[in-house]
């Protein structure tokens, strides 16, 4: 692994450690502390924030593909300048049109969401420019930032005004980003320059140059989280407040998860933009199958809170774990597969066949629901969507060749996994899932292990002889 992949890494995994603690406290302090309604009421906005980057029509990501790999200071001011003052305006029309609609349908979280399309895709175009361009330092800034901000707003309604009302929080949402998105242009005009107005630079041909390049990619994304959300789309419409909530719940915890994968996902990009070697790529593949398999294990210790501490949300551990195992499978994909169609500009094959995923998905949630019919189905048909998946990308990249025993692993696994998950305490099942986990990457995954066994000891050492 190059010195510049572990920098950034190093970078983005700092700002999401500080990310994790200011969610993982949120995430426990606001079911404890609020009702059932109002906390479904902020995962509700929470689930349509996740749809937001639609309404850049793939700007953004045409923007990602176009400097992808670039330097930041070797891109051209004028185009730079150009590039983003035409999606600021585009996005304060769509805005303003959205806004109109929520209005008239009088649905406040659809209000709050349609103020806050703005400030999310201008701070995830530059959150997108800095990962193109590998300015991940600049990324942590601005994740830290945005989660220090909520976090603070939730804490002093929760603890200080002890406030039981949505509004509070989402509004608290909106002026967060609003803060952010105006540091960022701030910040930005280093790199395009003072920005005077924002027409004379607005580009007609900009906006569909970089809608045409990215509009797959951007569905494909887009996609990518209406195949992850689908299952609380139909717990929303098919069952009670209740359920919905419960279910938004284990979301929550699985997401503290996607915080420890984010630093590796992205910084991948950049790194398969520059590396050809498929020798290399497999290798990556086989540490990050690894690391999926380890990561899961969080799930036990948020298992132990609830036994503990949260009794409310207690209905929330079965599906909890097996959303937990499809990251297993997600983990992989989206770090290592989704990178590579990306960097191959391979995003009409990625659309593709992620629209046959979303398909395949929908149908094993409605056989599921049908068989079953609790919410638990739901995640049944999210685990089996992500092995679907899976399967279809090891599929188109036959080149990176894979044993017998590195297909196996993660579904021995996942497997091991659900047991200690459904059957045993929270504590004894990771202890057991650990050593297993342990034994089973041995066998399967021999070389891999030597070497990070090696490494870590080799550190231990050196660590030992400074002191």
């Amino acid at each position: 692994m190059s010195n510049s992949l572990k920098k950034g890494i190093f970078y983005v995994f700092l700002a999401n450690v500080i990310n994790l603690i200011f969610n993982l406290i949120t995430n426990f302090v606001l079911p404890k502390k609020l009702s059932i309604g109002s906390y479904a009421d902020i995962k509700t906005y929470q689930l349509y924030v996740s749809y937001a980057g639609l309404f850049h029509f793939g700007f953004v990501d045409g923007m990602y593909i176009k400097y992808g790999g670039k330097n930041i200071n070797s891109i051209d001011k004028r185009d730079l300048k150009i590039n983003l003052n035409t999606l600021r305006l585009f996005q304060i029309i769509i805005s303003a049109l959205f806004l109109f609609v929520s209005i008239i349908t009088r649905d406040i979280v659809l209000i709050f969401f349609s103020v806050s399309i703005v400030p999310l895709n201008l701070g995830n175009y530059f959150k997108q420019l800095y990962q193109a361009t590998g300015e991940f330092s600049l990324y942590g800034k601005i994740m830290n930032i945005t989660t220090a901000l909520i976090f603070i707003a939730n804490m002093i309604w929760i603890f200080i005004f002890k406030v039981d009302n949505p509004f509070y929080f989402l509004a608290s949402n909106v002026v967060a980003y609003i803060i952010v998105w105006i540091i960022l242009e701030i910040d930005c005009k280093k790199y395009i320059g003072n920005i005077k107005s924002i027409f004379p630079t607005f580009s007609f041909k900009e906006l569909i140059t970089n809608i045409k390049a990215g509009i797959l990619l951007t569905i494909g994304n887009l996609s990518s989280i209406l195949l992850t959300s689908m299952d609380r789309w139909f717990v929303k419409a098919l069952l009670n407040t209740v359920a919905f909530a419960e279910y938004s719940f284990a979301v929550s915890m699985e997401n503290f998860m996607n915080t420890a994968v984010t630093p590796v996902t992205i910084t991948l990009y950049n790194y398969f933009c520059k590396t050809i070697d498929h020798k290399k790529i497999h290798n990556v593949r086989n540490y990050i199958m690894i690391f999926s398999t380890a990561i899961v294990a969080c799930a036990f210790p948020a298992k132990f809170i609830l036994e503990k501490y949260l009794h409310k949300y207690t209905n929330s551990i079965d599906v909890m774990f097996l959303l937990f195992a499809a990251q297993i499978f997600y983990i992989i994909i989206k770090s290592i597969y989704v990178n590579l169609y990306k960097a191959n500009r391979q995003q009409r094959l990625y659309f593709v066949k992620l629209a046959s995923v979303i398909f395949v998905g929908f149908l094993f949630n409605i056989i599921c629901f049908k068989i079953v019919g609790v919410k638990e189905s739901f995640a049944v048909g999210t685990l089996l969507s992500a092995i679907y998946w899976y399967i279809l990308c090891i599929v188109d990249f036959k080149w990176i060749k894979l044993n017998v025993k590195e297909l196996l692993y993660p579904f021995f696994e996942m497997a091991i996994f659900l047991i200690c998950g459904f059957y045993l305490k929270a504590i004894i099942g990771f202890i057991i899932y650990i050593v297993c986990t342990i034994v089973v990457a041995k066998i399967f995954m021999t070389k891999e292990i030597d070497i990070i066994l090696k490494t870590a000891i080799r550190k231990i050492k050196l660590s030992y002889k400074k002191k």
